[in-house]
Order: structure tokens, then C-alpha cells, then sequence
């Protein structure tokens, strides 16, 4: 790489890390790449290498003394002038909930010990470029912002500066006529200084006439001293112009108020706008004070194609904003369903293997068990009993073990198939292998998502069980992207479980005791999740509703609801992605929609359309 290319756009990274050589080995690898390198060695003085260096991104490692990467971060994020900076979180760890966390706090990307240099200066170089871009949009925004205000206040200026010389001009008109009610031009004067608005021959120049002597307007070329008073408008002014006049005299002298018009007209080319006061003079007069508002008129049109220019920018600067932030939520999404769905099928696998060997030999150790009860039997019948053998028998219950034996067996068989079934839903869920469309049951996939939170769905600490209450209509198979829709179905459930444990949390003060079922025996209601699955009435899509009793949403919210990073929930317990990513699943990826209605108090219910036609729906909504 050109070195001095880089030092003209260079980065200053800071580099936390309480190990010396890893802060040795990765300013080894980014200052030769023309970055500028700070350090730290604890969570303290990273924060207070922020405080009184330019950090344009930080390099933070996640286990230290004292404090760790993630408070760290934390405190990064809620101090003001630090919550921009990006952080890449670096660690020997390779959980899949360490990078979930790690980007829960704020981090933006997660590099796993020992580094490799292609991979450390890939992600540096992208995440920096993202801060750039985002740095000189919001500086575009706000130079936007300054020069709209700049003009505004012009504007405002020339509009008093302009009401204060209508002001003083209304004692100095610039053309007044006085008109009979019958038509008839009383008299009329041109106020000197005026612009002269059309070439004057050097003849006409050294007239005797007034009319010559003074500087005129167009709209006064027709006029002459000698000739025009005393005659009719109609005989001295153009037909149109003097169909205007007549007009307004006649309005004027009916309302017996001022009246304003405006008349264009057109000399050697060039386009003048007046703007003509009527008002009574006397009981049957009227004065018509005419003033050129030609240039007003075109500041007016310059100021509104101006505005019409920034308005364009600004949209598409904020177009732009929107993309990259559609971008950045992509990226954490991909990696983190990428490390799930890893993590989500190597678990199924190896909880499989066992479980099938276990649920595999109950069948045998039941018949071994039923041989040797037999057995026993025929020895009970056989043989006589020492009084020591029916002490034994009688210690150990051999009568209960007997009857209790199969009741365990069952219960191991009942547990083994429910372990599968699990297993199952968990490989139906992640359906690695499913990255093109099929045809599926939509059923299969709700029942898959409240399987895995089963967990969630039981009693919980205050004893209380959600319910599940489920009207499925028969629905046709939809082709879809099958694992995408378990996400959107999975971060449904998971938010609606969310707001009811909320509420009951809101209200354990009032719980009062709960029955050997888990049901609140209180007049608290029971909490209900209800799915409601149907055809639309035109049977161009499916509807799959998903309606929880919990507080509810308020309106100041709700239309944030699907913006990229914006969460109701408490300050980490989410990262405001989940809803985010199911619009895009959904409506972009399926051209659906997707859609909230709630009343706060009374719970929320979140709406899903899929087509059944995507090629209609395709070239309705566009890809």
C-alpha cells in the first residue's frame, strides 16, 4: 500500500489491551499501514485516553482486571462526547453469547484472538470508512441545516426591508391614475426616478412633452399629457389592459374598499409584473396606484427553485443516511445468525446421538425389567421364604417397586421424545441448509418457534404460566424463505413474552397466590399469547396474527417501531434490531407487510401478510 496515501487519511486507533505484546503485535500491524497508534492497558485509562486524544476508532479487549471490555464499553457509549466511536471488540473467547453481548453494549464488530493482519486491517479499514461516510453526512446535514436557516433569515430581512420601502412609496407612487365610474382617465402622474423599462429614442428624449420629459413604464407608454385626459381608458390603453382596469373601478366603487390586482405584460421581450391598488377618491372615482414588482416576482421564483434544490440534497442525503444504516444492521444481523444457526446445529447434533441411544434401549430395559418381575414371581410361588427373605421384601417395598417401576420407564420414554422433539425443531428452525425459496406449512414453523421457548412459556418466578391460545385456519403452503420467517415468527414471540413478564413485574405487588396449575387466583388476568392464522378475503395472501394482554405500546412509539436501533425495552435488555429485521424479512424479502396496532392497557398485536403470488406482490412493491 502507498504509504504516504495513508498518512494523508490516517486513523488514530486507540489499542486496549492489558497484555503488553497483544498492544505490541497490533501496533505492529497497524502503524506500517500509515494508522496512528495510542494505547491503554486497563479499562480506566482507555476512557481517559478518550477524554484528551482524537479516537477515531478503539480496539477494546474483553477480558481485563478491574474492569472488563463490556463496561468499558458501556461507559463509552453513555458518555456523549465517546458513544460515536466504534468499537471492535477483541478476545480469545469464541462464544457465540460473548459476540451476542458483545454486541448488546454497542460493539460493532468482534475479532477473535490471534489475529490475523489480512482480518484485523480489513475490519479497521471498513469500520473506519463506515465512520467517515456517517461523519461527512451528518457535516453535510448540518451545513444544509445552516445555509436554510442563513436564507430564511435572508429572506426574512429583505421581506422587512421591502415593507419598510412599500411604507415610504406609498406617498411617492409610482404611476397614479385617476378614473372616472364611467371610464373616463381623469388625470394621472409618473413619479420621477422610476427604471426606465424600454429604449427611448434620442427624438423622444428632447421632447416638449411631459409624458417625454419624465421617466416612464410600459403600462404608461400609451399615455400622453395632450392626448389621453379626457378620453375613455378603453380608447387609450390595450383592450385587455383596459378591460382590467374597467374591472376593477367598477369592484372598487361597489365594495367601496381598496382592491389589489396584478397584471403582466410583455416589452421587446422581456415580461414586467405590476401590482395596481384601487380606492375611492371620491363618491364617483377611483385612483389606481401601480407599482413594478417584476423583480420581486423573480426573487421570489429564484428562492423557491433554491429551496427546491436543498430539499432534493437533503432528501437524498438522508436516503443515503438510511442505506448505511439498513447496511450496518444487516452486517451485525448476518453474523449473528450465522454463529446461532452454527452453534443451534452442533448442539442438535450431538444432544441426538445420545438421546437415540437412551430412548433406543428403554424398550429393552423394560422387557429385561418385566423378565426379572417374572422371575421373581416364580421364585415367590416356587420356593419357600425364609423369614429373612420376607424381611427384605418387605424393607424395600418390593410391592410399590413393581408397580412404580413402569411409571418410571414411562416417564424416561416421555422425556426421551419430548428431548427429540426438541432436537427436531431446533434443526427445523435454523434450516441452515435452506437459503433458496419452497413451498412450506407456515403452521410448521409457528409450532417449531413456541417449542424452543417452551422454556418461557412455563411457570416462571412469579409462578405464573403464559397461555397460549392458537386458531389456525387451513392455509395453502407458502413459498418463502423458510428460516427467515422462523426469525421473524421467534422475535414476535420472544417481544410478546417480554411485555407480559413486564406487566406482571409491574404488578407482583398485587399477586396474591396461584393454584397447583400456575393460573393467578387474583384478579389479575391471565397473560395469553394469541395466534391467529387465515387467508385474506381476496386470497391473494396469508395473515398470521400475533396479539399478547400486556401493557401495550403507546402512539409516541409506535412509529418508531421498525427503525434500525430503537427499542421500548430497558437500556440492555435489547439492541433494537429484532423488529428491524423482520420489516426487512418481510417486506422486502417477501413483499409483504408487516404491522402494529395496539391500545395501551390492553396489549399489542403485531400483523403478518404474506402473498401468495409473489410476482404480483414483486411488481407491486418492486425488489
Amino acid at each position: 500500500m502507498n504509504l504516504e496515501k495513508n498518512l494523508a487519511n490516517a486513523g488514530h486507533i486507540l489499542v486496549v489491551d492489558d497484555r503488553p505484546d497483544n498492544v505490541r503485535v497490533l501496533a505492529g500491524i497497524l502503524t506500517p499501514e500509515g494508522y496512528k497508534v495510542h494505547k491503554a492497558v486497563t479499562g480506566k485509562m482507555a476512557l481517559t485516553a478518550c477524554e484528551t486524544v482524537p479516537v477515531d476508532l478503539i480496539l477494546l479487549d474483553v477480558m481485563m482486571p478491574e474492569m472488563d471490555g463490556y463496561e468499558t464499553c458501556q461507559h463509552l457509549k453513555n458518555n456523549p462526547k465517546t458513544e460515536q466511536i466504534p468499537v471492535i471488540f477483541i478476545s480469545a473467547l469464541n462464544d457465540v453469547l460473548d459476540k451476542v453481548k458483545a454486541f448488546e453494549v454497542g460493539g460493532v464488530d468482534y475479532i477473535t484472538k490471534p489475529f490475523q493482519d489480512k482480518e484485523v486491517l480489513s475490519r479497521v479499514e471498513t469500520h473506519l470508512h463506515l465512520r467517515r461516510l456517517q461523519s461527512s453526512l451528518e457535516e453535510k446535514n448540518n451545513s444544509l441545516q445552516r445555509e436554510i436557516q442563513e436564507r430564511e433569515k435572508i429572506q426574512s430581512e429583505l421581506e422587512l426591508s421591502e415593507a419598510k420601502n412599500q411604507s415610504l412609496l406609498r406617498a411617492i407612487p409610482d404611476l397614479m391614475l385617476r378614473i372616472s365610474a364611467e371610464g373616463t382617465l381623469l388625470d394621472y402622474r409618473l413619479a420621477k426616478n422610476q427604471p426606465i423599462a424600454r429604449d427611448i429614442s434620442p427624438e423622444e428624449k428632447h421632447a416638449d412633452t411631459p409624458m417625454h420629459n419624465a421617466v416612464i413604464f410600459p403600462i404608461a407608454d400609451p399615455l400622453s399629457k395632450d392626448s389621453a385626459i379626457g378620453k375613455y381608458v378603453s380608447d387609450t390603453l390595450p383592450s385587455d389592459l383596459a378591460i382590467w382596469v374597467l374591472y376593477y373601478v367598477e369592484q372598487t366603487l361597489r365594495a367601496s374598499r381598496v382592491q389589489i390586482g396584478e397584471y403582466m405584460q410583455q416589452v421587446n421581450g422581456k415580461w414586467h409584473a405590476y401590482e395596481v391598488r384601487f380606492v375611492t377618491s371620491g363618491p364617483h372615482e377611483v385612483l389606481a396606484i401601480a407599482r413594478d414588482i417584476s423583480d420581486r416576482k423573480q426573487a421570489e421564483a429564484a428562492r423557491l427553485q433554491a429551496q427546491a434544490l436543498i430539499q432534493t440534497q437533503k432528501q437524498e442525503l438522508e436516503q443515503a443516511l438510511t442505506q448505511l444504516k439498513q447496511a450496518q444492521t444487516q452486517l451485525v444481523q448476518n453474523e449473528k445468525m450465522v454463529g446461532l444457526g452454527q452453534l443451534a446445529s452442533g448442539i442438535a447434533h450431538e444432544i441426538n446421538n445420545p438421546v437415540s441411544f437412551i430412548y433406543g434401549n428403554i424398550t429393552h430395559v423394560s422387557a429385561y425389567f418385566q423378565d426379572l418381575l417374572e422371575l421373581i414371581e416364580l421364585f415367590q410361588q416356587e420356593c419357600p421364604l425364609t423369614s429373612t427373605v420376607e424381611d427384605s421384601i418387605q424393607h424395600i417395598d418390593l410391592e410399590f417397586i413393581t408397580s412404580d417401576i413402569k411409571n418410571l420407564l414411562n416417564s424416561m420414554k416421555s422425556g426421551s421424545e419430548r428431548i427429540q422433539k426438541i432436537v427436531l425443531s431446533l434443526k427445523n428452525f435454523v434450516r441452515l441448509d435452506e437459503s433458496e425459496m419452497k413451498s412450506v406449512d407456515i403452521h410448521d414453523g409457528i409450532e417449531n418457534a413456541l417449542t424452543l421457548l417452551q422454556h418461557r412459556l412455563g411457570q416462571s418466578h412469579n409462578h405464573c404460566a403464559i397461555h397460549v391460545k392458537k386458531d389456525y385456519g387451513h392455509l395453502p403452503k407458502v413459498t418463502c424463505y423458510p428460516s427467515q420467517l422462523n426469525q421473524v415468527f421467534m422475535h414476535l414471540l420472544n417481544n410478546a413474552i417480554d411485555a407480559l413478564e413486564s406487566s406482571v413485574t409491574g404488578h407482583s405487588s398485587s399477586v396474591t397466590a396461584s393454584n397447583d396449575k400456575g393460573q393467578m387466583t387474583n384478579d389479575q388476568p391471565q397473560m395469553t399469547i394469541h395466534i391467529c392464522t387465515e387467508v385474506t378475503p381476496d386470497n391473494n395472501a396469508v395473515q398470521i396474527a400475533i396479539a399478547d394482554n400486556g401493557p401495550g405500546i403507546p402512539e409516541s412509539r409506535r412509529s418508531r417501531l421498525f427503525d434500525p436501533f430503537f427499542t421500548t425495552k430497558p437500556v440492555g435488555s435489547g439492541t433494537g434490531l429484532g423488529l428491524s429485521i423482520s420489516y426487512q424479512i418481510v417486506v422486502q424479502k417477501h413483499h409483504g407487510e408487516l404491522t402494529c396496532s395496539s391500545t395501551p392497557g390492553q396489549g399489542a398485536k403485531f400483523t403478518i401478510e404474506i402473498p401468495l403470488n409473489r410476482e404480483k406482490a414483486s411488481q407491486r412493491g418492486g425488489d
